[in-house]
C-alpha cells in the first residue's frame, strides 16, 4: 500500500482542525458579559495552535483538564495552601504569608500568563472583561502579567464549566513570584578615600579578590580593562555619583518607582556595580591601604532597577527590566553587552517565566547572562537554573566554597549547576548614598559581578561571541579547586581566571559565531 503524500496528511489535519474550530464556534456560548466575539483570525490562530501543541515539550509541567499547563505546585498557589520551605529569608517568608492570606480572602494578586502566540488585543480585552487587570505584556516570551482574584484564575485553569472562549490562547499560568537579592551579610568597614582615578597600570596592589581571579594581570599584561563593553546590572539601582562609578553609567531604567535619574535606595546594586566595573580607588580600609576596583574598571554600566528599597520585587519587574535591555541592545547592536543578575526567587522552577526570559536573551538575542546561584545552600535559585545562564557560586579568599552558596545540580536535570565560582565573602565595594565610602558584603550576589566583569574583559579582547562560546572560555580556563570544593555541583568548573580567559586562543569567527550571526 502506497504511503499518503505529506501534503495530503497536512490537508487532512487542517481540515479536521478547522472542523473542530467551526464546531466549537456553534457550541461555545459566551456567558460572561462584555466578552469580545471570536474573529476569523482567532479561528485561524486556533488551528495554528493545534500544531504548536503537537510540538510542545511539556516536560516539567502538568496539563490541566482545560488544556492549560501549570507547575506541579500551582494548585497550592491558587488555593493558598503552599507551604514555606525551611531556607526562606524573612522577607520571602513575609511575602509568602501575605500572598497566602490574600488568596484565602480571594483578594486580587498578580499572575503571569504565557500564550501560544503573541498576545493580541482580543485576549487582553477578554481577560479584562472577566475581571482581570492587564499590567504588562512581554512579546519576547508571549507573556501577559495580570492582577486577578484567585477564584477567577482557578476557574480559568481548572473549570471547563467556566466559559472563556479565548482559553485556547493560554499555554501556561504562573503566580507572579517574589524575587530578592538577599546578601548573607553586610559589614561596615572603616574607610577613608585617599585618591581616585588610578589607572590599571598603577594598581600593583589590588585588593585580594581582584588578585585571586588575576584580573590585575589582564590589565597590566594585556591592557584589557573592559573598555567599550557594557555591563547591565539588574538590581536595586546604582548610585552613579559614587567615586567608583562616576562616568561609568551610560543608561538607566526604573521599573519600581519610575524615577528618571539613577539612584539606589537599598545599596545592593551599587555594591554589585562597583565589583563589576568600579573605577580604581586607593582607599584606607580598616587601617590598610588597598586599591578597591571593579574587575572591568573601564566598562560601562547600564543600570536597571527592578528591586525595591527592601531588596525585593516580582517576576514581572524582572521581565520588564530584561525587556528594556533587549530594546537597548537593538539600539546599540555594535556594543558588546553582558547582563549581571545578582538576584533570584526561592519559589521558581526551570520552566518559570523568568527562566524563559533569560533563555530568550541568550538564545535569541545572543547576550551572555551571568546569574547568582543563590544563598540557600542546598538549591539553585531561579533564574540561575536556566540552562544557558552562567551560574555563579561563591568562594572565600582561601578558595573554599562558601557555606551559604547554592549547591547544584539544581532543579534542571539537563544541566549541572553552578557553572563557575568567584570571590563572594567579605567583598569591599562602593557604598550607596555616600560620595566615597565603602562597605563589605557577602553572598553569591557578590561573586556574580566578578564573573560579569571577566566576561566584559573577554568581549573586549575577542569581540562579540555567542553566550555558549563565552561560557566555554570561562569553564576551560577556570582554576580547579581542591577536595570537596572541586565538586561540579559546588563550584562548577572552578574559580574564574580572568587572565587565562582573555589570553585563551579563541577563533575570532568560529563556525558557531557565524551560525548565530546568520540566524540572528
Amino acid at each position: 500500500m502506497r504511503a499518503l503524500p505529506a501534503t495530503f496528511i497536512i490537508f487532512i489535519v487542517l481540515l479536521s482542525s478547522f472542523s473542530v474550530a467551526v464546531a466549537d464556534s456553534f457550541n461555545e456560548t459566551i456567558t460572561q458579559p462584555g466578552l469580545p466575539h471570536l474573529s476569523v483570525s482567532d479561528y485561524v490562530n486556533k488551528i495554528l495552535i493545534k500544531f504548536k501543541e503537537w510540538r510542545f515539550d511539556s516536560k516539567g509541567l502538568i496539563k490541566t483538564n482545560t488544556g492549560i499547563y501549570v507547575d506541579d505546585q500551582f494548585w497550592n498557589w491558587v488555593t493558598g495552601s503552599i507551604e514555606a520551605s525551611a531556607n526562606l529569608t524573612d522577607m520571602a517568608l513575609n511575602w509568602l504569608n501575605t500572598f497566602k492570606q490574600k488568596v484565602q480572602n480571594d483578594e486580587p494578586v498578580q499572575w503571569i500568563i504565557i500564550t501560544w502566540t503573541k498576545p493580541n488585543d482580543h485576549l487582553k480585552e477578554a481577560l479584562e472583561a472577566v475581571g482581570a487587570k492587564v499590567l504588562y505584556v512581554d512579546e519576547g516570551i508571549n507573556a501577559i502579567a495580570i492582577e486577578a482574584r484567585p477564584s477567577l484564575v482557578k476557574n480559568l485553569v481548572y473549570s471547563k464549566a467556566f466559559d472563556f472562549p479565548y482559553r485556547f490562547y493560554i499555554r501556561e499560568v504562573w503566580p507572579d513570584l517574589y524575587v530578592e537579592n538577599g546578601p548573607t551579610s553586610v559589614e561596615n568597614v572603616n574607610s577613608a578615600f585617599i585618591q581616585g582615578n588610578i589607572t590599571p597600570e598603577q594598581v600593583a596592589n589590588a585588593n585580594w579578590n581582584i588578585k585571586l581571579i588575576k584580573a590585575d594581570l589582564a590589565w597590566s599584561k594585556k591592557g584589557i580593562t573592559g573598555k567599550g563593553v557594557t555591563i547591565a546590572v539588574v538590581d536595586t539601582g546604582v548610585d552613579c555619583n559614587h567615586v567608583m562609578l562616576q562616568g561609568a553609567c551610560i543608561g538607566w531604567a526604573d521599573f519600581v518607582n519610575g524615577r528618571p535619574a539613577p539612584y539606589d535606595d537599598n545599596g545592593h546594586g551599587t555594591h554589585v556595580a562597583g565589583i563589576a566595573a568600579g573605577r580604581p580607588v586607593k582607599a584606607n580600609v580598616d587601617g590598610q591601604v588597598v586599591y578597591v576596583s571593579g574587575v572591568a574598571p573601564e566598562a560601562n554600566i547600564l543600570a536597571v532597577k527592578v528591586l525595591g528599597k527592601d531588596g525585593g520585587g516580582t517576576m514581572t519587574q524582572i521581565l520588564q527590566g530584561l525587556d528594556y535591555i533587549v530594546e537597548w541592545h537593538k539600539k546599540h547592536p555594535d556594543e558588546p553587552l553582558v547582563v549581571s543578575m545578582s538576584l533570584g526567587s526561592p519559589f521558581g522552577s526551570p520552566r518559570d517565566p523568568m527562566v524563559q526570559k533569560v533563555e530568550q536573551l541568550i538564545k535569541e538575542e545572543h547576550i551572555p547572562v551571568v546569574i547568582a546561584a543563590g544563598n540557600e545552600f542546598v538549591v539553585i535559585d531561579s533564574p540561575g537554573i536556566a540552562t544557558g545562564a552562567i551560574t555563579v557560586a561563591a568562594v572565600d579568599r582561601d578558595m573554599k566554597v562558601a557555606e551559604f552558596s547554592g549547591k547544584g545540580p539544581g532543579l534542571n536535570i539537563y544541566d549541572i549547576k553552578p557553572d563557575i565560582s568567584a570571590p563572594g565573602v567579605d567583598i569591599v565595594s562602593a557604598r550607596a548614598g555616600t560620595p566615597d565610602q565603602f562597605i563589605a558584603m557577602s553572598g553569591t550576589s557578590m561573586a556574580t559581578p566578578h564573573v560579569s566583569g571577566v566576561v566584559a574583559l573577554i568581549l573586549q579582547e575577542h569581540g562579540t561571541l555567542t553566550p555558549e562560546t563565552v561560557r566555554m572560555i570561562l569553564e576551560k580556563t577556570a582554576y580547579p579547586l581542591d577536595g570537596i570544593n572541586a565538586l561540579p555541583t559546588w563550584s562548577g568548573a572552578g574559580l574564574v581566571d580572568a587572565y587565562a580567559a582573555v589570553t585563551a586562543e579563541v577563533p575570532k569567527n568560529s563556525i558557531w559565531d557565524e551560525l548565530w550571526r546568520w540566524l540572528g
